[in-house]
Parts: C-alpha cells; sequence; structure tokens
C-alpha cells in the first residue's frame, strides 16, 4: 500500500491571492519508512510547510496527497478526512494545544477521532505515556500545570497514541532533556520500523541527525532535497568525531550559504577550514546580497519572518506586516489623539443622516477613508457578511404585516436604513485596531488627561482599563482561532479553517471561557509584576508622543468630510 507524503507545485501566501508566497510551488515526495529532517533558517517557511501538510493551511495551487488520498477536497474548502487520519502534527510550542481540564482528557480528545474502544483507548494512553517516560499518575493533573518538557513528552504522548502513518514535529527536541531527547529518538525509530514516516522540522542536528534518512533544505518558501539519504548518514557517523568547526562549515554549506571553497591543507597553510575572519567575510557578502532587490520568493521569506514576530493579539498587525500592505497601515503612522477624534467626527456625521442622499455620501465617504487601509479589513470580512446577512434579515421580518397579511416596504427600508447607518460606523471603527497599539492609546490618554490627577482622578487607571479592553478584544478571537485550529490539528474536523463544527461549540465554550479566565489572571500577574497600579506622582515616560504631518492631514480630511455630511443633513 503506498503512503507516501506527495506534494506537487504547492503554493501558499500570506494573505489569500493578492498576498506573497510564503510557500512557493513546493514540489516534494517524502518517503513512507523514512525520517525527514526538514532544516533551514529562521522565517524560511517551515512551519508554514508543515501546517500545510497537516491540512491547517490552505493552499492556493497545487496538490497534497497521502498515499491515494488527496488532502483537499475538489472545492479547495474542506479537508479529506481519510488523509487527515493518517497524519499526526505536534506543534511548535506544546502549551498551544491543550483546553482540557486533566492529562487524560487531552489524551482521549487526540483518540476520538479514531473510534476506538475504551479499553483499546486505555491500552494505547498507557503505552504512550510509558513510551514518553510519563507517569500514569499525571493524568489526573492539569496539563497547564505540568513542567515544559512534561507538556513536550505530552504533546508526543497524544500522537503516538492516535498511531497515525504519519508523524509532523515541529522543534520536538525543544524543551526536552537528554532523557527525553532519548525516548523521542526511540520513538521516532519504532514509528519508522514500523513502515511510517516522519517529516520533523529541527535545528538540534545533534539529536536527530543520527536518524535522518533524507534531509531536505527551506530556503525562501522553496523546499529542495539538500543531502541524499546516504550522505545524511554519513555526516551523522562522522559527527561525534569531526570537531565542530568542521560540522559547522557541513551545515552551512548543506543549507547553500556562500562559504570559501574548500582545498587542501597543503594549499590552505595547514588549515583544514578557513580561518574565522573568511567565513564571517563570506556569509556578510551573502547578507549583503540578500538586502539588494530580491526574487519573490526571497520577498516572501521576509515576509514569513515579520509574520512570526507579529504581536500574538493583534492580528490587523499580521496584514500589515505583508510586502504588499502600505505605510498607511502602520500602527506608528497616526497619534491616537489624532486618530480617535476623527473617528468621532466622522461616526456622529454618519448617525446624523437622516435621507438617502446623505446615506450615500456618507458611504462614498466611508470609502474613500477605508480604501488605502483595505487590507486591515480582510479579516473581518466574514463579519462583514454575516451583519450583511443580519440586515437583510431584520429589514424582512420590520416589513411584514399580518393584518391584513402583506409587506410594508417602509418599514422595512427605515430598519435597514439605521442598520446600514451602523454598518457604516462599524466599518470605520475596524481598522482603529490594527491603526494604533494599546500602549500608544494608553500613552495618549495618559498625555492629554494626566493634569487631571492633580485633582484625585484615576487618569493612568482610566487609561490602564482602556488599554486592556483594546488587548482583550482581539484575545477573543485569537483564542477561538487558536480553538478552531485544535479541532483541526487533533480533532480532524474537515470544516473550513477557522471554524469549528457546530456540534464541538456546545462542548469548548466551557474550556474556552477557563482558557480566557488563564489568560487573564496571567495578564494580572505580568502588570503586577511590572509595577502597575503603583502610579507615581511625576512617572518616568519612555517616549512622548508628537503629533505630525500626517496626523494634520487626518483631522483636516476628517473636519471636512463632517461639514460636507452635516451640509447635505441640513438642505435634506
Amino acid at each position: 500500500m503506498n503512503r507516501n507524503l506527495v506534494l506537487d507545485r504547492v503554493t501558499v501566501r500570506s494573505d489569500g491571492k493578492a498576498g506573497v508566497g510564503i510557500v512557493n510551488e513546493a514540489s516534494m515526495t517524502f518517503q513512507a519508512g523514512k525520517i525527514t529532517l526538514l532544516v533551514g533558517r529562521n522565517g524560511a517557511g517551515k512551519t508554514t510547510l508543515l501546517e500545510t501538510i497537516a491540512g491547517l493551511r490552505s493552499i492556493d495551487s497545487g496538490h497534497i496527497t497521502i498515499g491515494e488520498e488527496p488532502l483537499w477536497q475538489a472545492d479547495r474548502k474542506r479537508s479529506n478526512r481519510a488523509a487527515l487520519l493518517r497524519m499526526g502534527i505536534s506543534l511548535q510550542h506544546a502549551e498551544s494545544q491543550w483546553f482540557a481540564s486533566t492529562v487524560r482528557e487531552e489524551l482521549y480528545y487526540s483518540l476520538k477521532p479514531y473510534n476506538v474502544t475504551a479499553e483499546e483507548a486505555e491500552r494505547r494512553i498507557g503505552g504512550a505515556m510509558s513510551r514518553m517516560g510519563l507517569s500514569m499518575e499525571l493524568l489526573k493533573q492539569d496539563p497547564w500545570t505540568l513542567s515544559g518538557g512534561q507538556q513536550r513528552r505530552l504533546s508526543l504522548a497524544s500522537l503516538l497514541a492516535s498511531e497515525p502513518d504519519w508523524l509532523l514535529l515541529d522543534e520536538p527536541t525543544a524543551g526536552l532533556d537528554a532523557v527525553g531527547s532519548a525516548l523521542l529518538c526511540a520513538a521516532l525509530e519504532a514509528h519508522k520500523a514500523a513502515g511510517r514516516g516522519a517529516v520533523v522540522i529541527t535545528h538540534d542536528h545533534a539529536a536527530l541527525w543520527p536518524l535522518a534518512d533524507a534531509v531536505a533544505v527551506m530556503d525562501g518558501g522553496i523546499v529542495r532535497e539538500a543531502a541524499s539519504p546516504a550522505a545524511a548518514l554519513a555526516e551523522a557517523a562522522a559527527g561525534e568525531g569531526a570537531p565542530q568547526a568542521l560540522r559547522a562549515l557541513a551545515k552551512l554549506r548543506a543549507i547553500g550559504a556562500a562559504l570559501p571553497p574548500e582545498a587542501p591543507p597543503e594549499q590552505s597553510g595547514g588549515a583544514l577550514w578557513p580561518a574565522p575572519r573568511d567565513v564571517a567575510a563570506a556569509l556578510a557578502g551573502q547578507a549583503r546580497r540578500r538586502s539588494a532587490p530580491a526574487p519573490a520568493f526571497e520577498a516572501a521569506e521576509h515576509a514569513a519572518a515579520r509574520e512570526q514576530a507579529a504581536p500574538v493579539y493583534e492580528p490587523g498587525l499580521r496584514i500589515a506586516a505583508g510586502a504588499a500592505a502600505s505605510k498607511l497601515c502602520s500602527p506608528d503612522l497616526f497619534d491616537p489623539r489624532a486618530l480617535v477624534p476623527s473617528y468621532f467626527i466622522i461616526a456622529a456625521a454618519v448617525l446624523l443622516q437622516d435621507s438617502g442622499a446623505g446615506l450615500a455620501a456618507s458611504a462614498l465617504c466611508s470609502l474613500l477613508l477605508l480604501y488605502p487601509v483595505r487590507a486591515l479589513l480582510r479579516p473581518w470580512l466574514k463579519l462583514i457578511g454575516m451583519y450583511g446577512m443580519f440586515i437583510i434579515v431584520c429589514g424582512a421580518i420590520a416589513g411584514l404585516s399580518f393584518q391584513p397579511i402583506g409587506f410594508n416596504w417602509t418599514q422595512a427600508s427605515s430598519t435597514s436604513f439605521q442598520l446600514v447607518k451602523l454598518l457604516n460606523v462599524m466599518l470605520l471603527g475596524l481598522p482603529m485596531l490594527a491603526l494604533t497599539t494599546p500602549f500608544r492609546l494608553q500613552r495618549a490618554i495618559e498625555q492629554s488627561l494626566g493634569w487631571l490627577a492633580k485633582f484625585k482622578l484615576p487618569v493612568h487607571n482610566a487609561a490602564l482599563l482602556v488599554t486592556l479592553i483594546f488587548r482583550f478584544i482581539p484575545l477573543l478571537t485569537e483564542e477561538w482561532g487558536r480553538f478552531a485550529k485544535l479541532a483541526h490539528a487533533r480533532g480532524k474536523a474537515t470544516t473550513p479553517l477557522g471554524s469549528l463544527p457546530i456540534g464541538m461549540i456546545r462542548k469548548i465554550i466551557i474550556p474556552y471561557i477557563r482558557s480566557l479566565l488563564r489568560l487573564a489572571e496571567g495578564m494580572a500577574d505580568a502588570l503586577e509584576a511590572r509595577g502597575f497600579g503603583y502610579v507615581r506622582s511625576k512617572p518616568a515616560f519612555g517616549f512622548r508622543l508628537k503629533l505630525g504631518r500626517a496626523d494634520g492631514l487626518l483631522l483636516l480630511a476628517a473636519g471636512a468630510m463632517c461639514s460636507l455630511l452635516i451640509l447635505i443633513y441640513t438642505l435634506g
């Protein structure tokens, strides 16, 4: 039976069709019964490729098959459950996988898609815990209370219990001690002996290199075979005895680094490897070449690196980090003291309208303001579409009449009119989460209203409250997205990415709330550790906001549009 994992010209873009490619026409065959290491520098797209193979990221073109099973159905919106059941992925950060209250529940959740009996589940759980060196007494504990190494072992145990054909591991040795690494290697050897395969992202060559049957390099969104299995094993065999400098040079050359050419000792003054200065000069020259105008695959690599460095709880910033985003999407361009008043000025003028002409004019003004930052609206397109359907349904209900039975167009249009005005205001407000950061907003409040603290008003506490609210709103969507990701990675859900199966929503409400409370507790501890709540009479500021030219233009545009809308309202 063919169990190979095949990628055929797979492309993944950072932001749908308009974004740059993180993975560019990747073609690779991962052989069943072999362990393939996936290496490359940070930001090269390794994690993206692994999540794409696991069905956690949609592909823009190409095909992924496991044996004879395609990963995606014909519409490319839903994944193929039969293919998902043959794979198991361990995410880079083990702690991001937990949501159940006990270790036993976590393991049972990983086994649920496989429909095993209770007796079989207990057998698999016991075997997996033993293979990863975890005590059965841990089954009653909250996974969040485990140490980092224990959480990593638990993540691997949940995969071993599922017994998939393919293990997809992202930095599996991170946080593991020598014993944990040895147990991992033994588990991979047993997995390989059973005729199953594994793709492993790693920077820990010392631990995993001896296991490698093949090594693939990810560079700028392109995956290529770096060494044949024989070459990889030869390097591993010589690895322990070779000097560290030689091993480092071999690995640098394996990923395509432009190092000085190798020369026999008699031609290099007896040196077995280039001098450190020569290696540094070669790498610096390579870095300068990369800083020059680069082809598309290098631009994709930089975009992927920026995406990984983006703040966790601000999805808008991730869009701004893409190569297609303009300067207007930067959270540092506008001073919140100009951005927030401009929003309220235009929103008030929009809500003032009571005619079709006024509504059309306000919509036109909103389009003019939103067009330069339209990329920031993409994360909210589904929400906007749902609100549009809500307007249609509410308008239809408002127009119904039963005595006599009929439809009142006046009532329907009146209700729809008010809801469309609210939609206009909502669209203007959505980009604000990305156009400013909570910290800049807090500083703006403190600079503008700080003088009121002399009258014993809690200005600093109010500013902190506003900051927390702005952080908490994206946190809700981010955490919901995490649960949706787990539903696909561990629950093998086939719903469109980013959504949860209807039957699962009821079951995750309590874990979702518990997770939010845990995050809130951690945030409170962090605030207390940083001294928030203990305000000095003369606080010292790391920086102060200054109104600039862009702020003046924004206020001028908002004032002009507000005046126009007020004039239309008056004439109407």
